[in-house]
């Protein structure tokens, strides 16, 4: 406990009161006809009073406010994050389950299926041998070598027809367990990503908790000491406490106040579902071309399933199918090509040498064969790609083992023919950028920019090559999205890599290893901008990825 203390000018006299004006300075009677004269003086009784009440009134409301502040919820937030992490980790497992189980159910039908194929032939194989026994049984002995060679025969033939069949069951059932595959690499993927967030999460709200522990034991301690105070009679020692504690009060008010919006979001878990985006129909057996156009929507192209036409479908960005149309084909197993021309057009080329436009809205399509207004086009020639112009309304047309390159405008009208560099063989895809050709030269295994002015195309550059293994990756593909940023897909017979490159090829950004069956690639602009799609050329499979960034 502390003593009065001396007056700060007469030491040699006990002070009797405080001065307010000069800071509570400690003064005896003489000095309030002195030096003090006229100031505002206090009892020491009644400063300390004064005191008290004010420590008392802060500490009211630090009580007040450390009461409302919703610590609590920061236990919350943890038991909602844990909560929330367990029920996506249930519906994702949830959902391979229900995924897996139908998958399972189709390859136990199909394997029912082959059994059945199986058995038929074995069973129509034994009523021809039966059948033809029962003849030469009856027949005399010369003719017996007749009927084996006959059966001989009818064997082969009955093989023949069967093999398709078994063939084709049991390709089925390798893209049926192809994508039971890829449906498990995909949940996997998804439950590392959420134990990521939930780590990463966790460490935040740590931090957060950690500030909170240390403002609990601050206002503990202050409380204490508070207490000790008020609960005291000694004046002089309120006097000169209080004062301190008020101000550790208000700053403990302010850092209480403080708050942590980030703290919410922190309980949410981010899971994308949307990887793979659409999956064949039973019209679909290639698919050669896809684009996306200005509704948002996507077109594919290809070749049907009896080889004997080409389709195009039109699919939402979540996989429904929208349109579908089959168009009947000149010849054989024909390659059919897509890109987006106009919002509402889409430019197709199709083998042998047919150009085309496709109305998304109504589905029509219009064509023309290009042998029939272009006399120089050789009949060994089939397209092999096509680009758009959209800026300047035109389409461009590459052929299988030529440098030429056919323009045409968007009524489908002949314009002239574009002459590639030399160093090139034939595009097998082309894609057209702030006024220069992007040319997929896969037979040379290389990747260029050219001009595509006049009619002699110039070098402008070559693109890097990605650093792979081997050097049997050529480029399949080619795009841009609408930062100017390329991507080339770069295929060889046992791996696929999809290369992001800067503004013209020369620079390297990312490279993201893929399916070893895709086959195009193109941009889509989404709610959530631009996402990359790619397809697969015999799966018929289109996956969504989120635009490629540097690591």
């Amino acid at each position: 406990m502390r003593h009065a203390p001396r007056c700060h000018t007469h030491l040699e006299e006990m002070a009797k009161l405080y001065c307010e004006t000069c800071a509570d300075l400690p003064v005896c009677m003489a000095c309030t006809y002195g030096k003090h004269k006229g100031h505002s003086l206090y009892e020491v009784k009644a400063l300390a009073q004064l005191k008290r009440e004010e420590l008392t009134q802060k500490l009211k409301t630090l009580g007040e406010i450390n009461k409302d502040k919703n610590v609590i919820g920061l236990k919350q937030a943890k038991k909602t994050l844990i909560w929330n992490v367990s029920i996506e980790k249930e519906k994702l497992i949830k959902m391979h389950h229900e995924k897996d189980q139908k998958l399972m159910t189709k390859i136990q039908d199909t394997e029912g299926r082959r059994k059945l194929v199986v058995q038929e032939k074995q069973n129509t194989e034994k009523k021809i041998f039966d059948s033809l026994q029962t003849e030469m049984e009856h027949e005399i002995q010369g003719v017996k070598k007749k009927y084996e060679d006959i059966f001989r025969v009818k064997k082969l033939e009955l093989n023949d027809s069967f093999k398709a069949r078994e063939s084709s069951l049991e390709k089925e059932l390798a893209e049926l367990r192809e994508q039971r595959e890829r449906f498990e690499r995909d949940k996997n993927e998804l439950l590392e990503s959420i134990e990521k967030q939930l780590i990463e999460n966790m460490k935040i709200i740590e931090t957060i908790s950690q500030h909170f522990d240390n403002i609990k034991k601050r206002f503990e301690t202050l409380n204490v000491m508070s207490s000790s105070i008020l609960a005291s009679d000694n004046d002089w020692s309120a006097v000169e406490c209080i004062p301190d504690m008020c101000t550790a009060a208000t700053n403990l008010m302010k850092d209480l106040k403080k708050d942590f919006p980030e703290l919410t979001a922190l309980t949410d878990v981010t899971v994308n579902y949307n990887r793979y985006l659409f999956s064949k129909t039973s019209v679909m057996r290639y698919v050669y071309g896809m684009t996306s156009i200005g509704d948002g929507n996507i077109v594919i192209s290809g070749t049907t399933s009896d080889y004997r036409a080409s389709f195009i479908i039109v699919i939402d960005i979540n996989g429904r199918m929208l349109k579908e149309k089959i168009l009947n084909a000149r010849k054989f197993w024909p390659d059919r090509y897509c890109k987006f021309l106009s919002q509402h057009k889409v430019a197709s080329a199709c083998e042998p040498n047919e150009i085309g436009l496709y109305d998304v809205r109504d589905g029509s399509y219009i064509k023309k064969n290009i042998s029939d207004v272009i006399s120089s086009w050789p009949k060994d020639r089939y397209v092999r790609c096509v680009a758009t112009d959209p800026a300047n309304n035109h389409i461009w047309v590459g052929g299988d083992g030529s440098r030429n390159v056919y323009v045409f405008d968007d009524q489908l009208n002949y314009l002239h023919i574009l002459k590639l560099p030399k160093m090139i063989k034939w595009p097998r895809d082309i894609t057209v950028l702030d006024g220069h050709l992007l040319v997929c030269d896969y037979d040379g295994k290389k990747c260029f920019v050219t001009t595509m002015d006049g009619l002699e195309s110039k070098l402008v550059g070559e693109f890097m090559k990605p650093n792979l293994e081997g050097n049997t990756f050529g480029p399949r593909s080619v795009y841009s999205d609408k930062n100017g940023f390329i991507y080339v897909l770069w295929k060889s017979s046992s791996q696929c890599y999809i290369v992001q490159y800067n503004h013209n090829g020369s620079q390297v950004l990312t490279t993201r290893k893929l399916d070893v069956d895709a086959y195009v690639v193109t941009v889509v602009e989404t709610s959530q901008g631009e996402k990359l799609l790619v397809a697969t050329y015999e799966t018929q499979t289109v996956y969504l990825y989120d635009i490629m960034t540097e690591d």
